[in-house]
């Protein structure tokens, strides 16, 4: 390859996809903001840079408009309906509007409110495992990993899932619009199966959130719909669009974590056999699962003015892609960054990204990979991989297997 500050990154190409590691190493040490003529913005790769950005008012999360901006005008009109929806969620918006989204929900999603929760989600890891283990094996993804965070977040809201499998599928089309295919047809085609996505989940939502209006639950989706602070509550939009984030955000981020931990742990049986026999160490483990093999590997904002970084002018309107998987791998803030340790301490990595934009959720995910990946070590101390190399799925933004087939020995 030449130089790779002449480069242009397909990250579309499965040999990335599969081990991002050199590409990200290449990036640190020779273009640490990178214009990428593929993608149409900048690469910025390095942890202080990152941190920076995620705290920079300059950085808009706004990037709806840059999300379909590339679309014909024709296209951008038929996809309306989904512009609406995105343009109504928190994640994408800047303050004042986030702030005053994130006031009206921060205690539903609170760490103690999560806490709470581990029961039932142990509850369902068991069941998940019961239904598998006399098989002798499984696939990771399709058996566990998927359909858990889809019953865990559907109960935690309230929601009856009858078909969890479309469940699934809602939330795949809808995460795929943050992507970038690497061909017009296939932006507009992944940008059409996620609008039809969404207008069928939000039909769904709406009934069952007119149901809780009328006869309130104990439930989170009880607590979105009577959620006020100083006399303010969310609209309708801000609601289905809260549910529906959690719904799809929550339900593919923790999957992906789940399905990367328990490769990770397979690939290093020695720091699986210390979490044996000290199992207390789950929560700090964890949290290197998420550094060592995030499974958010980047997020975008839009510049709203001039910036200089690392000796780079950002124009206005200007895309910027924050390189997570990167900055959890930059030596300068993690020593022997290439390694996995059990017990890493300090350990802050950016897969809930930082400061004001924090993931809400990250209670919960954590609470969930942790609470499944230790009950199926547990349960399946021989587990080991049925293949010799793991299949990921399409998408950069993010990381996760395609299939995890294995064995219980």
């Amino acid at each position: 390859m030449t130089a790779i500050t002449k480069a242009t990154i397909d990250f579309s190409d499965p040999t990335i996809q599969a081990n991002p590691i050199p590409v990200y190493e290449r990036l640190r040490a020779e273009a640490p903001i990178m214009w990428n003529g593929s993608a149409q913005g900048w690469l910025v790769s390095r942890y202080d840079d990152v941190v920076g950005l995620f705290n920079d008012p300059r950085m808009s999360s706004q990037r709806v408009d840059a999300t379909f901006r590339p679309l014909p005008q024709d296209v951008q009109d038929e996809l309306t309906p989904l512009k609406t929806v995105l343009l109504s969620r928190m994640l994408l918006s800047d303050p004042p509007r986030h702030t005053r989204l994130r006031s009206l929900v921060t205690k539903p999603f609170s760490a103690k409110a999560s806490q709470g929760r581990r029961e039932r989600i142990q509850a369902f890891c068991d069941s998940f495992i019961d239904q598998v283990v006399e098989r002798g094996g499984m696939d990771v993804m399709r058996d566990f990993a998927a359909p858990l965070p889809s019953w865990t977040i559907a109960d935690t809201l309230g929601i009856p899932i009858e078909n969890q499998e479309q469940f699934t599928q809602w939330a795949h089309d809808q995460v795929r619009v943050y992507d970038r295919p690497g061909t017009a047809h296939d932006r507009v085609v992944v940008m059409r199966q996620g609008q039809r996505a969404m207008l069928e989940m939000r039909a769904y939502m709406e009934g069952i959130i007119e149901d809780r209006r009328r006869d309130p639950q104990d439930d989170l989706l009880t607590m979105l719909v009577r959620a006020e602070a100083e006399g303010d509550r969310l609209s309708d939009d801000e609601l289905i669009a809260m549910v529906v984030a959690l719904l799809v955000g929550g339900n593919n981020s923790t999957a992906h974590a789940i399905g990367n931990s328990v490769l990770t742990f397979i690939r290093h049986p020695e720091a699986r056999n210390r979490l044996m026999r000290e199992p207390d160490l789950i929560r700090p483990a964890i949290e290197e699962v998420l550094r060592f093999e995030s499974p958010v590997q980047a997020t975008s904002r839009v510049a709203t003015a001039e910036i200089e970084i690392g000796g780079k002018i950002v124009q206005p309107g200007d895309n910027v892609s924050l390189l997570i998987g990167s900055a959890n791998r930059d030596p300068v803030q993690f020593p022997d960054a290439d390694m996995f340790q059990l017990d890493r301490h300090p350990n802050r990595h950016l897969t809930f990204a930082h400061g004001a934009h924090f993931c809400l959720g990250s209670a919960l995910a954590r609470n969930v990979t942790q609470i499944a990946t230790l009950t199926l070590l547990q349960r399946c101390p021989n587990i080991q991989l049925a293949a010799d190399t793991a299949e990921w799925a399409e998408g950069f933004s993010f990381r996760s297997l395609k299939t995890l087939p294995v064995t219980f020995g």
